[in-house]
């Protein structure tokens, strides 16, 4: 993966027809190793991440966050979907996220 704080588009990319459509942008977060992830479709309060959980057999795997506030506060994450790429290259990452139907493509520009 590239560990640049550069920006990367995000798609969502329809499993029936194949066509994709804007999304959105992520930003690589160095100091914490994830992705910051700016969905078009949630509003800009709504934290999205996407953390590496490991790689195995050409494959690197991903879980992808929300952050759960208090009171205004945030406390904690939690897991609301998850995401692969090939080893080779790291991009594109597919994520499935609840409830959406469609993936969730990151790319770079």
């Amino acid at each position: 993966m590239n560990t640049k704080s550069e920006k990367f588009k995000l798609q969502w990319l329809c499993s029936q027809t194949g066509k994709a459509q804007p999304a959105g942008v992520a930003f690589y977060n160095e100091s914490q190793g994830d992705y910051r992830l700016k969905i078009d479709a949630l509003p800009d309060d709504k934290l999205i991440f996407l953390k590496l959980t490991g790689a195995s057999d050409g494959s690197i795997y991903y879980r992808v966050e929300t952050v759960v506030k208090k009171n205004g506060q945030p406390t904690h994450r939690i897991q609301i979907g998850q995401g692969y790429s090939r080893s080779e290259g790291g991009f594109p990452v597919y994520m499935d996220i609840g409830p959406y139907s469609k993936v969730l493509v990151m790319e770079q520009f």
